[in-house]
């Protein structure tokens, strides 16, 4: 993969000033990101308080998503709301630093990181699909996936020995300022060219046009963050701080590295790619409701990094290519609502299973197996036809 264009800010192609930009914000985050729900656990809430933090915080996002940003993206375009997304960004890590002597529970503090990660996400979702080339789409996406990986691997490990030796001030702090400075590479993109405008009589046909579409992310999101939980998973079974930062950067190689040779793959393939990934995927849910040390961890995160990587970049990739140019925009907005979905069947189990939690890696181990299933379908369809 040419890492070249990525530094030719005068390129034609913006979408390198995107990949940068989330880079930036990914590596910020990386310091942090699987610290945010052990921080609420080592600080006084229990695992089922934990996961209704995260459900208010989607809950409210889903809201703005659905409400309000279309509006400010109309209004001011997305770069312009990008702007108003670090705001709310700055506030949540500066109140999850100062946790500790606020007078008020975690949940005050869930809407406004629900209002930050949807203005953040939306409008770079619309980004990505309408600067991303047709016939490069899974090359495109590989390198979105993977340079935040390839630039974070260190950020895990660190954030590990930072919250192990001296506590998770320092983490917090990294984040705060890193996640300021990426905005710097998007200064440079023209705003005038990504204006765009939302029909919802259109969105809503569209959502009826593409009911399977919408299917497909509430189930994708179950695996997605059903990898968010395990490290949350790792440090309830292993009870150190230290291993799941250990396991983030395992994770992060393991995800950089497969990236970086199964873009081009993708662009011949993907729906072979994906059929491979959620059987694989299936396999690994079933070993992590099994894990009982750190290095059955380890290994774990390292084959679920390659592999996850694997299917979200050839996933991602064959939904955009069918919205590609036919009303992408409010696609992305109204597909929030089935990943939010997702997302709250995760909580709801999790919720369910918390006094056994690796019973619940089962339930993503039966989504990948289903989803896998209807796409061997959808191959021989397809292939009956031609």
């Amino acid at each position: 993969m040419n890492f070249r264009p990525l530094f030719q800010l005068a390129g034609k192609r913006q979408i390198y000033r995107v990949y940068i930009s989330h880079t930036a914000r990914s590596l910020a985050f990386s310091f942090v990101g699987v610290y945010i729900p052990i921080y609420f656990l080592t600080h006084g809430y229990n695992l089922n308080q934990v996961i209704g933090y995260y459900a208010l915080l989607h809950g409210t996002g889903l809201l703005m998503a659905l409400t309000v940003i279309p509006k400010l993206i109309q209004k001011f375009g997305l770069i312009r709301t990008f702007k108003i997304n670090y705001f709310f960004e700055v506030l949540h890590l500066s109140l999850l630093f100062t946790l500790p002597f606020l007078p008020f529970s975690i949940y005050w503090i869930a809407p406004i990181a629900g209002i930050g990660v949807f203005l953040y996400w939306v409008p770079l979702n619309i980004l990505l699909i309408k600067n991303a080339d047709f016939d490069k789409m899974g090359t495109d996406l590989a390198m979105f996936f993977s340079l935040p990986k390839f630039f974070g691997i260190f950020g895990p490990l660190i954030g590990a020995g930072l919250v192990y030796f001296i506590g998770f001030w320092p983490t917090f702090l990294i984040a705060l300022v890193g996640v300021l400075l990426s905005y710097l590479p998007l200064v440079g993109i023209n705003t005038e060219d990504i204006r765009v405008t939302f029909h919802w009589k259109k969105a809503w046909q569209g959502l009826r046009k593409r009911k399977k579409l919408f299917f497909l992310e509430s189930f994708d999101n179950i695996l997605e963050e059903s990898e968010w939980f395990w490290g949350i998973y790792v440090f309830l079974v292993i009870g150190s701080l230290a291993v799941p930062g250990i396991a983030g950067s395992l994770a992060a190689v393991g995800s950089a590295l497969f990236a970086l040779f199964v873009g081009k793959k993708v662009n011949q393939s993907p729906h072979n790619v994906v059929t491979i990934t959620l059987f694989s995927l299936a396999l690994i849910f079933l070993g992590q409701s099994l894990v009982e040390n750190s290095l059955e961890a380890y290994v774990l995160s390292l084959a679920a990094s390659f592999v996850f990587t694997a299917f979200l970049v050839a996933y991602t990739s064959i939904i955009y290519r069918e919205v590609k140019g036919d009303n992408e925009e409010e696609f992305i907005i109204l597909r929030e609502v089935p990943t939010v979905l997702g997302r709250m069947i995760v909580f709801g189990s999790i919720i369910l299973t918390a006094t056994n939690p690796g019973v619940y890696f089962l339930v993503p181990m039966i989504v990948a197996l289903v989803l896998m299933i209807w796409f061997v379908y959808k191959i021989r369809r397809e292939q009956s036809v031609a």
